[in-house]
């Protein structure tokens, strides 16, 4: 208790030090929890789907995102290898910027209740005879564009009536969902359509290429490769996150080691009087626990700031991080491996001197 009060003692007078070290934990744990929340934003909204749906596109293309475009034969080509009824579904990036980006589906009214699992937040989903001119809009894409049921958002330049906002959980609600005619109208594509979307029923199967230029792949395992085009960056942020904990350990270091020094003279006293070695990890102990802890509350604070303050979206894309948990569980860990560090390190150094040479040391 006695190493513990001599902490705290010295924690008071050298504040300045302590709260800029305290600073440099902050900044490392901030950028650690929230690196840890974009990438568990990425691994849960482009999941790997499991659900019983192919998509037919045309060949060498990204169809549910752009740059596919089909014609009404293709129900004929479907048609000749068993495949009956195929629904279809329009997949474009409309937008003047990548800044103002929307990504658009047409959906077949009668069928796309079906494909996607999802929840109304608020007003209606899109029914039968419904105008070409009315959408239905993710939950992220409402929040950016600041709409609710009855307002009217521009798309291609051309207004279109909210009737309802959905949440499904996952990248589709940053999308803007209309009838398929309207969507064939407003690109001037007449009967084309981007996809068809077809049961796994064992008359296609994935990686197949049908005549007339088509490939078949499973509905949305495409948006599932879109995490991997981050990887890299994702790992050049973590390892100057890495670089900067360590730093931040190797410099608390060295300023428990002055400090202790600083309190040599009465470490020696308590070790005479009986105290055994361990006294000094308690002084060190007490001064590294309380500069990261205080550090890792700021982090945590400022990255919880952070994620809800900066929403990233490219080309209609936005990610929607959450501080969970299990990241909050996994940077205590690493802070606490990081302050072991920094109080192991001056405490072995400490624990080699004899009581002799802490009391006559200059």
């Amino acid at each position: 208790m006695v190493a513990v009060w001599l902490a705290w003692r010295d924690l008071g007078t050298y504040r300045w030090h302590a709260g800029a070290m305290a600073a440099v934990f902050a900044i490392a744990v901030l950028a650690y929890v929230a690196l840890g929340s974009y990438r568990l934003a990425l691994s849960t909204d482009y999941d790997v789907p499991t659900d019983a749906f192919l998509v037919v596109q045309q060949d060498q293309s990204f169809a549910e995102f752009y740059g596919s475009r089909l014609s009404p034969e293709t129900v004929g080509l479907l048609a000749a290898k068993g495949v009956l009824h195929p629904i279809p579904e329009i997949h474009a990036v409309v937008g003047t910027s990548l800044q103002d980006a929307v990504l658009l589906r047409g959906v077949d009214l009668d069928n796309y209740a079906r494909l996607d699992t999802f929840e109304l937040r608020a007003g209606r989903g899109l029914t039968a005879g419904d105008s070409g001119r009315m959408a239905m809009i993710g939950s992220r894409l409402a929040d950016r564009l600041s709409a609710s049921p009855g307002d009217v958002i521009q798309l291609r330049g051309r207004p279109f009536e909210v009737v309802g906002v959905f949440k499904s959980g996952s990248y589709t609600e940053n999308e803007a969902w209309i009838p398929i005619s309207g969507a064939q109208d407003l690109l001037g594509w007449g009967k084309d359509v981007s996809l068809f979307v077809v049961p796994d029923d064992g008359h296609l199967v994935p990686g197949e290429q049908p005549a007339g230029g088509l490939s078949v792949v499973r509905r949305g395992e495409l948006w599932s490769t879109f995490p991997r085009q981050w990887q890299g960056l994702l790992a050049l942020i973590q390892a100057v996150t890495q670089a900067i904990g360590l730093a931040a350990a190797l410099s608390l270091a060295a300023m428990l080691w002055r400090l202790a020094w600083r309190r040599r003279w009465q470490i020696a006293v308590l070790r005479s009087l009986g105290f055994s070695r361990t006294v000094s990890v308690g002084y060190l102990g007490a001064q590294g626990a309380a500069i990261a802890l205080g550090g890792g509350v700021l982090g945590v604070i400022g990255a919880e700031v952070l994620v809800q303050a900066v929403r990233v979206t490219i080309a209609g894309v936005s990610l929607r991080p959450q501080v969970s948990p299990t990241i909050l569980f996994s940077a205590g860990i690493w802070l606490g491996a990081l302050t072991i560090i920094s109080v192991l390190v001056p405490a072995w150094r400490l624990g080699t001197r004899r009581v002799t040479d802490l009391m006559v040391a200059d």
